[in-house]
């Protein structure tokens, strides 16, 4: 059985002299992260920018977790990288430690390539309730070959734009406080 911690899915330990909780998780808040998912046939390919906030008065140290989707369907990524940290391979995911600036935003860009053995592709965000409090603003592309047919997501697209080779849809959700992953099916 895979445990999945998250930033969509990130697990984060604070370090600080003083460590105030004004939130629930305490003073670091997952704020925002706009995705783009670039399925293929054979494999996945996930962009992501993440945002924190820190309401504490001191710099914080965090240690986090990236998890990957693992199972039959999902292999363990074969490219990955976690642009300005460097990071270590976990079983179900990465580790890498990050630096939150006092009473600001800090953000990371991720990208993973995972290989897909069926006609599905998943992406982590149920870890959200780790934070135990919404995420304020997330943003999703997700990108299919034209000639995928009976395509669906697990949420609904506000829009989808057909060119000759692709179908892109994008979903905004606010508040998004999760309980299923991001999933897109295809035959």
């Amino acid at each position: 059985m895979t445990v999945r911690f998250g930033v969509s899915f990130l697990c984060v330990l604070l370090a600080a002299t003083s460590c105030r909780k004004p939130g629930p998780t305490g003073p670091v808040h997952f704020a925002r992260e706009e995705i783009a998912l670039d399925v293929r046939p054979e494999t996945l390919e996930v962009r992501g920018m993440y945002h924190f906030t820190n309401s504490a008065r001191e710099p914080l140290v965090a240690s986090m977790f990236y998890p990957f989707p693992l199972d039959s369907a999902h292999t363990y990524p074969d490219s990955i990288d976690i642009l300005q940290h460097g990071f270590q391979k976990q079983d179900s995911g990465v580790s890498f430690r990050m630096h939150f600036k006092p009473g600001a935003e800090d953000s990371f860009f991720a990208y993973y390539r995972q290989p897909l053995k069926v006609k599905s592709a998943t992406y982590i965000v149920t870890t959200t309730r780790k934070w135990k409090r919404p995420i304020d603003l997330a943003q999703f592309r997700v990108t299919v070959p034209a000639g995928f047919g009976d395509v669906k997501l697990t949420f609904k697209p506000d829009s989808a734009v057909k060119s000759d080779s692709t179908v892109t849809y994008h979903f905004t959700r606010k508040r998004f406080f999760p309980d299923r992953d991001v999933t897109v099916t295809w035959r």
